[in-house]
């Protein structure tokens, strides 16, 4: 999935204004050029019908329609057709010279105007110079999509975060009981009381190597920066740590390294898997003296899974009405 592109963006150029005499029956001239049209604007707007970032990376640089130009008898020139580039909700725009920030596309038919057209040129009507047009305005542009999600699953591999997404959504996903089976973030939707919606985001998995690049990298961490909640997932089998908390410091470690401001980010541990894990009351120990918030689950069996939705619940709950 790409989630990050660059584009040049133009706005359309400016209608000509027209130069043009009018000779009337006692041969006395009278100028009647009118202005051109102004150039159309680039617009990018939020809509759940956009396509992914991908389509945008065919055509990379976007031109809006430019003004026609003015004609005699003092007929003013079209303006030019904006050009509306619709993308997903999620999506941030930023200069890329500076990487100033122009907008946070995040609501159904949000929008901003990236790149202005031109104005028309004036023209002779009024004894009036005529003047070209302007050109429209140019940017080079960054757009980054970032996943609106509530709840992000991040979890060391094979922790069961695909099991968890599928019990949980019914998401087309499959539990393969392999390392590394997720190779995108995969979204899910959690109905209850009839109305009521969480939606939840599983991450490709993390482990000590992902910051050198290894498994699939972090560079899908950047999704992060929407969560309304994450939840560290473990599994009670330590494939992939000698500790639960091991574990839960690897991808701690690894995801506030990537943005220090993920640490503001609530947070929860889950760990999964309770029907295969030995020892359980020293695992429960140890994850007591993180002083994190944490659940004891088995996808499997089922067992802790509605404790859990109850506390993430409440906790979407609240932060809507906060």
């Amino acid at each position: 999935m790409l989630d990050k592109i660059h584009l040049m963006v133009q706005g359309g150029r400016g209608g000509k204004g027209c130069d043009s005499l009018y000779r009337r029956k006692d041969h006395k001239t009278i100028p009647n050029g009118a202005d051109g049209g102004d150039g159309g604007n680039v617009i990018f707007r939020a809509s759940h019908n956009a396509p992914g970032l991908d389509r945008l990376k065919l055509k990379q640089h976007l031109i809006a329609e430019s003004g026609e130009h003015g004609g005699s008898e003092n007929k003013r020139g079209r303006k030019g057709e904006d050009l509306i580039v619709l993308v997903p909700l999620g999506t941030s725009l930023y200069r890329r010279e500076n990487h100033m920030a122009i907008r946070d596309l995040c609501h159904e038919g949000e929008e901003v105007i990236v790149a202005r057209g031109g104005r028309g040129g004036v023209g002779n009507s009024g004894d009036r110079e005529a003047t070209p047009g302007e050109e429209g305005e140019f940017f080079e542009i960054d757009v980054e999509f970032r996943i609106m999600a509530d709840v992000f699953l991040v979890g060391l591999p094979g922790s069961g975060k695909s099991s968890l997404l599928h019990h949980l959504t019914r998401a087309h996903v499959e539990g393969k009981d392999y390392p590394f089976a997720t190779r995108a973030p995969v979204i899910g939707v959690y109905a209850y009381d009839d109305y009521k919606q969480i939606l939840f985001c599983e991450l490709p998995s993390l482990y000590e190597g992902s910051t050198e690049g290894r498994g699939l990298g972090t560079d899908f961490l950047r999704h992060l920066a929407r969560a309304k909640l994450v939840v560290f997932m473990l599994d009670a089998t330590m494939k992939f740590s000698k500790t639960a908390v091991e574990g839960l410091n690897t991808l701690q470690r690894i995801i506030y390294e990537h943005d220090t401001s993920f640490r503001q980010i609530p947070s929860v541990v889950v760990l999964n898997k309770i029907d295969q894990g030995d020892d359980l009351g020293k695992m429960q120990e140890a994850l007591q003296g993180t002083g994190q918030f944490y659940f004891l689950i088995s996808v499997t069996t089922g067992e802790g899974v509605e404790s859990l939705m109850n506390f993430i619940k409440e906790r979407i709950e609240g932060e809507s009405h906060a």
